[in-house]
């Protein structure tokens, strides 16, 4: 997960670091770029919760179970996993090349070259087939390369993830258009691609491994939008990157389910020592978030007055300081929004209750987070984790709300675990507990 960078963080494009280190930035620049973060941070999450109630809700009616969602047990190990991820890329960073030399020596046998010439090879990228087996390979296993690999992944997803979000406006223009030769709009086909595992004789017995279901819009939509990661693999622009990483944001907040108000506890809290542990214990953070160039951050010229649309220096805010926190104010959302009671078709239970505020007030502490935490970033002109604010605030405010309100075990113990899809093991062990205590 990225933090919010200083002031006078990296560009993207480091061959430009010379130049933007000579501009001069005014104070009015620099709460214009912050201020731009700011509504984009604060849109995504706000917009991102609203279309969270209607995925929910659409698995209720539907009687789905969600998939992609983060229980109590998974709250508990994300810091964790996290962190050994974070700490990977690290070594892989700052150590990658002479991991490569050692692995080289030790896939070594026979071959033209001696080791210590080949080693030398890898080193400076001349290592040929003559090495024999693998090790003809090692010097394509690079981080120039990684990166772009992961730069392409990104930015495809990121048009994907553009591309659902923008399908209603797709479809309404498609709709509109006379495509056919009877001049009528063609028909939406839909399609649909499985993966299964089973017995062919035994159709019921099967597991579903993959199971994508699209349209003829979908298709036109991803066409579109991919031009926008397409640009961004080419130009770095920081308009490519902003639309990628609202789109991220966005959809992560819609779609990235958490289940339980107190596993959002646990996972807020957990990360809240991740981050500060990893930006201001060590250099892990700051060196992954400067070594990934990719649309992992939102980012905004601070000299666009200046240079343009080719500005040069950038403020940046990391995705995982909005959609971590985003997620959680989601579950806000719904709990206010009563998804539960709703997806029951309980309405009358709905009539002559107290409004809800939790998702207001949370998106207040949030935006006074986000302004704590770049102020004081501005004026210690140094990386911040943002969490170190964020938690907090985000986890203070409704707590309180709720002890005032007298609705504290409510908001406690809320949780929409029983709508998640569990694996066999854990769906194995229910059945056996059920069977227990009856």
């Amino acid at each position: 997960m990225a933090d919010t960078a200083p002031p006078a963080a990296p560009t993207v494009d480091p061959a430009s670091n010379a130049s933007a280190a000579n501009i001069t930035i005014s104070f009015e620049e620099t709460m214009v770029a912050y201020g731009s973060l700011y509504a984009m941070a604060v849109f995504c999450i706000v917009v991102g919760s609203i279309r969270s109630v209607g995925y929910v809700l659409e698995h209720i009616r539907e009687k789905k179970l969600i998939e992609a969602s983060i229980t109590t047990k998974e709250a508990k190990r994300f810091p964790f996993t996290a962190s050994a991820v974070l700490f990977g890329l690290y070594v892989f960073f700052k150590y990658g090349d002479v991991v490569q030399a050692e692995v080289g020596k030790f896939i070594f046998k026979r071959g033209v070259e001696t080791a210590e010439d080949v080693v030398a090879n890898i080193t400076n990228g001349t290592a040929t087939a003559t090495s024999g087996g693998l090790f003809s390979y090692l010097p394509k296993i690079s981080k120039e390369n990684a990166m772009i690999v992961l730069l392409v992944l990104l930015c495809w997803e990121g048009s994907v993830a553009l591309a659902h979000l923008l399908k209603p406006v797709f479809s309404a223009i498609l709709n509109r258009l006379p495509i056919d030769a009877n001049s009528q709009p063609r028909a939406n086909l839909p399609y649909e691609i499985n993966f299964t595992r089973g017995k062919k004789d035994a159709p019921t017995d099967v597991d579903r491994l993959i199971e994508w279901k699209f349209d003829t819009h979908d298709l036109v939509s991803v066409a579109v939008c991919s031009l926008v990661g397409i640009s961004h693999i080419y130009r770095r622009h920081w308009i490519s990157n902003d639309l990628i990483g609202c789109a991220f944001s966005l959809y992560g907040i819609e779609q990235l389910h958490l289940a339980s108000f107190k596993g959002g506890v646990l996972l807020l809290a957990g990360l809240f020592v991740y981050d500060v542990f990893w930006v201001f214990a060590t250099d892990v953070m700051t060196t992954v978030a400067t070594g990934i160039n990719a649309p992992i951050l939102l980012q905004f010229p601070q000299d666009l007055f200046q240079m343009g649309w080719q500005a040069k220096k950038h403020a940046m805010l990391g995705l995982g300081d909005i959609v971590i926190p985003g997620i959680f104010v989601a579950l806000l959302r719904r709990f206010d929004c009563r998804v539960l009671e709703q997806g029951a078709n309980k309405k009358k239970q709905l009539e002559g209750k107290k409004g809800r505020w939790y998702f207001q007030t949370t998106m207040v502490a949030y935006a006074a987070g986000l302004t704590l935490t770049i102020f004081i970033m501005h004026v210690f002109k140094a990386a911040q984790p943002a969490l170190l604010y964020l938690v907090p605030a985000c986890v203070g405010v409704p707590v309180a709300l709720a002890t005032i309100r007298g609705e504290l075990s409510d908001l406690w113990n809320y949780s929409e675990e029983h709508l998640v899809k569990k694996d066999d093991k854990e769906a194995a062990k229910d059945a056996v507990a059920h069977k227990k205590t009856n």
